[in-house]
């Protein structure tokens, strides 16, 4: 289950552009990590898909086709519509296997065809291509661009109870560089994103996303590394009224580690402040929480813990802010060489500021299998539940909703 706010502000590409760049991988890299191999990363020769090679590039591809059964498809308070969702999911990335410098690109699509609702089916899509330039052993440059199509889920504040899902178009690009000398690491990253929405009622979130992000990091071991980091966006939006133009500053302190304990992970704590041109909007300011760690109990077992307190922009025509906070862990245990079993569980809060009176808490929880047939195919089986309450004068929705998914993935 994947939160969409504010054009997946904790994906998985923003995340690689704030991490620290590979600019060396020798042994005497004091940031390197790899001590601990988590259940879902783990070799198996036997049942791994086999890369394709071409020329330079090395390819993994594959296509997943599966059935949901979800009991609530408009995230409704009451009297909820029901539908079965076929869904097909083509992926393809490849990095060359060069000893230095990198080339990576990938296009993934997301097609949900809903059975007796057509209004809710939905084709998302992204495709990327990056490239890091290895100037010498502890210089780097790196670049990339993207585009994406992507589809909110209804349960989210700027989807719920309009009349289709709130969908747009994005683009960004983004340079970097990054240095490291002995125990020291400096890390920085310039870029664009842009979000335009299909929908007319949607345009007012129309917004062109410039921003500086920067680290500091020192190596206090080759096992535990501290950090100071910032990032600055200037948040400008093309279609709104009242102004929802603004800028958003967020810089905090953390730590990154790999111990014998065993854990490993990077937890950061320091302050947001985001600020609105428009009056009706204000400024704020909080905690600003990012950690991800992961604890191995045994080699058959991982256990990811999961947190972020930040803000983000809900897409409400009174709210142009919203204190984000998600809480949560996630179990992955290898029961059979081929048979993985996971579960997990998040907390959510949503805190709108501005001309609106409304907090949302939200409990999401998922258990699944998934079984490696051979190298060809492999199987999931999963459940994810979401029960959602909304309180203050301006309330949303409460609701409930529970998905239940079978699905195979094969590859070439």
């Amino acid at each position: 289950m994947k939160l969409r706010i504010n054009a997946l502000m904790v994906s998985t590409a923003l995340v690689a552009i704030m991490a620290p760049g590979a600019v060396a991988q020798a042994g005497d890299n004091p940031f390197a990590r790899g001590r601990y191999t988590a259940v879902t990363e783990r070799s198996q020769p036997e049942f791994d898909p086999v890369p394709v090679r071409a020329g330079a590039f090395e390819v993994d591809a594959s296509l997943g086709a599966s059935a949901a059964y979800n009991d609530n498809i408009f995230a409704e308070p009451n009297n909820p519509d029901d539908d079965l969702i076929i869904r097909l999911q083509p992926q393809v990335d490849a990095r060359t296997t060069w000893s230095s410098h990198e080339v990576a690109m990938g296009a993934s699509v997301d097609h949900r065809e809903f059975s007796n609702n057509d209004s809710e089916t939905a084709t998302d899509y992204n495709v990327y291509l990056n490239g890091r330039l290895d100037v010498t052993r502890t210089f780097a440059l790196r670049a990339g661009v993207d585009s994406q199509h992507v589809t909110e889920e209804r349960y989210l504040a700027g989807s719920n109870g309009a009349a289709e899902p709130a969908a747009f178009d994005g683009y960004g690009i983004f340079a970097g560089a990054s240095y490291r000398m002995d125990r020291v690491q400096l890390d920085a990253t310039v870029g664009v994103r842009e979000q335009e929405y299909d929908q007319v009622a949607q345009q007012q979130r129309d917004n062109t996303d410039t921003y500086i992000n920067a680290r500091a990091s020192y190596a206090i071991s080759p096992d535990v590394a501290v950090f100071v980091r910032g990032r600055r966006s200037e948040l400008d939006y093309s279609q709104s009224t009242p102004n929802r133009d603004g800028s958003r500053t967020t810089v905090d302190v953390g730590v990154n580690f790999e111990l014998a304990a065993p854990f490993r992970g990077e937890i950061a704590v320091g302050s947001f402040n985001d600020e609105r041109d428009a009056a009706s909007f204000g400024d704020t300011s909080g905690l600003s929480v990012a950690a991800n760690v992961q604890w191995f109990p045994t080699q058959l077992t991982t256990v990811t813990f999961a947190a972020f307190r930040g803000a983000s922009d809900p897409g409400l025509a009174t709210s142009a802010t919203a204190v984000t906070s998600n809480y949560g862990m996630r179990v992955d245990h290898e029961l059979y060489r081929n048979v993985l079993l996971f579960g997990g569980i998040r907390m959510e809060n949503y805190k709108f500021e501005g001309a609106i009176d409304r907090e949302d808490d939200a409990l999401a929880a998922w258990f699944g299998a998934a079984w490696k047939l051979n190298r060809n195919a492999h199987l999931e089986a999963m459940y994810s539940g979401r029960t959602q309450d909304s309180s203050g004068a301006g309330a949303g929705p409460d609701l409930d909703q529970n998905v239940l998914s079978v699905g195979v993935r094969f590859f070439p």
